[in-house]
This record gives structure tokens, sequence and C-alpha cells, in this order.
């Protein structure tokens, strides 16, 4: 990767990581998962993040993710799918996120409404 592409990427990470952060870390997200019947912050991060992928054991979520140890993603899945299903899992995320994106942008309206009127062609 050349370095402008390199700066492009870092950047875009920078803008939207925090946005992507709510959907697992905001308190939202976490009574999201658990109101859908997945206990304890592991089992919902792995759920709503590898829900994309499907009802899949641990190894490609192990190589989709590439930082976490396989024992711990292998004590989240695949008994999480026992619970939920990838559909409601996405669900329960886009839940918790737009909570807690509702809650930290409060007041900002305008400026998200801008934002998003950008973002369309």
């Amino acid at each position: 990767m050349n370095t402008s592409a390199a700066t492009t990427a870092r950047t875009m990470w920078a803008l939207f990581e925090p946005i992507h952060a709510v959907a697992y870390f905001a308190p939202e997200a976490k009574a999201a998962y658990e109101a859908g019947g997945l206990r304890g912050f592991w089992r919902g991060y792995f759920a709503g993040r590898a829900a994309p992928l499907g009802p899949v054991g641990p190894e490609p979520v192990v190589a989709a993710f590439f930082t976490f140890a396989p024992a711990m993603v292998a004590r989240a899945l695949p008994d999480v799918w026992s619970l939920t299903t990838p559909e409601r899992a996405l669900e329960l995320r886009r839940t918790g996120a737009a909570a807690a994106l509702a809650r930290l942008l409060a007041g900002h309206e305008r400026a998200v409404e801008r934002a998003a009127e950008a973002l369309v062609p």
C-alpha cells in the first residue's frame, strides 16, 4: 500500500471507528444484546460482529477478526447461535447502535443531516 492510500485508510478508520464502536461498547448496545438473550459482553460482541458470516463456529471468526485468541472466541461461538440467529443479532446491533447514536448526537441533528447529505450523491 502506498503512503497516500495508507494515510487515506487511516483517516477513514479514525472517522468511522467511533461510530462503529458504539455498536459494541455503548451501554445501549449491551442492553440491546442482553434484551435479546445474549448475556455477558463477549456473547453480544461476537454475535453482533460475526452475524454477517452466518451461524459459524469460532474458526472463521478468528481468521476474520485476527486479533482475538482462538480460545476466547470459542467460548462464545457457536453457543450464541443457540440463543439467537445471525439476523436477530444484526437487529440487536442496529437497535443498540441507533439508541447510542441518538444519545450521543442529541443536539447535533442539523450537523448530522448535513453529514448525511454530503454522503449521498
